[in-house]
């Protein structure tokens, strides 16, 4: 699967010779990473990989190696740098993560030197290399904002990771794909997009990013319903926020406390919420009044006042009324 030295925590990462700045950190300890949350195709695409480079001689019995280079691309906070540390640990190898602020040199050369530099270092070691804001050293070499140098770059970087293909596994992840020049592409076998969670992953991890308050699964999916389309980082924020306010305002840790807890955070940045998470925001009965008719939450009306505190004749009332209406016009308006 790799090959090279074992790296030790004795070993120092190589530098930049005008600066002193490292070109890399070096992390051992990824023992005791949760297991992250993907929706289901991104899920098997991660297991189906670590399979690979778990079973090496399966594969070479049909003739085949099992894949050395993945590129993981997707918006920020979708779980690109812990889905490289996860593979790590899964393997037990040490995660050499490139330092763009230490390989990117003011100096003519310099910039393709570090890079050799730092590919030299991690093809010597059993680990795995991550190039983390990895279009910043691959960018479009027809870019013509850019200089010379960065064709230079770009240069040294295909040539060294062609130079690793049969060494070790590397990782490389970028909020900005499109700027990714297309024969950087093709260095990748495997090529990963992880985007924002579905409603499943958004579930599971509302459920534990609450923890340790213990949420009944209709408050759960209401959390789900006001998160639609946010990133697993705003997720974590989110519900990191919440329990300090359940907190600090002593409110109670069952459905309707987190409801008042969800809204009342909400309320603080509704510019940056969704529409269902705005009329929460805006007003919690036209919330009630627009889950109540939501039939693809299907959320029954015991659930709903499980999770509100709502009475079952006022959440009647409230779904009769069709209140959320006016609201939602407002913000289409």
């Amino acid at each position: 699967m790799v090959s090279g030295e074992v790296l030790t925590r004795d070993v120092n990462p190589p530098m930049d010779r005008e600066t002193g700045a490292q070109l890399c950190t070096i992390d051992f300890d990824s023992a005791d990473l949760a297991i992250p949350i993907y929706g289901k195709a991104i899920g098997a695409t991660v297991e189906g990989l670590l399979q690979e480079w778990s079973d090496e001689a399966a594969l070479q019995q049909v003739g085949v190696e099992p894949t050395r280079s993945l590129l993981i691309y997707g918006p920020p906070g979708s779980g690109k740098t812990v889905t490289a540390h996860y593979i790590a640990m899964r393997l037990r190898l040490p995660l050499v993560t490139a330092r763009i602020d230490g390989l990117i040199s003011s100096f003519l050369g310099t910039t393709a030197r570090n890079i050799a530099n730092l590919f030299d270092f991690a093809n010597r070691y059993a680990c795995i290399l991550l190039l983390d804001e990895f279009d910043a050293l691959a960018k479009l070499r027809d870019d013509a904002q850019e200089i010379g140098e960065i064709k230079r770059v770009v240069n040294s970087l295909l040539q060294n990771l062609d130079r690793r293909r049969d060494r070790g596994i590397t990782i490389a992840i970028t909020n900005h794909d499109r700027l990714l020049d297309p024969a950087v592409w093709r260095r990748f076998e495997a090529q990963v997009h992880v985007g924002e969670p579905d409603a499943v992953a958004r579930e599971q991890m509302i459920a534990r990013f609450l923890l340790p308050i213990q949420a009944e699964p209709s408050t759960i999916r209401i959390f789900s319903y006001c998160l639609a389309g946010r990133s697993g980082a705003d997720i974590e924020r989110l519900c990191a926020t919440v329990k300090r306010h359940v907190a600090l305002n002593r409110e109670d840790q069952d459905g309707p406390g987190l409801f008042r807890a969800l809204g009342a955070v909400l309320a603080r940045a509704p510019a940056h919420a969704g529409p269902s998470a705005r009329i929460l925001a805006a007003d919690p009965e036209a919330f009630v009044s627009l889950i109540a008719n939501d039939s693809d939450l299907g959320l029954k009306q015991t659930e709903i006042g499980e999770a509100t505190g709502y009475g079952q004749s006022r959440i009647s009332d409230l779904k009769r009324s069709r209140k959320h209406v006016a609201l939602m016009e407002q913000q289409h308006g």
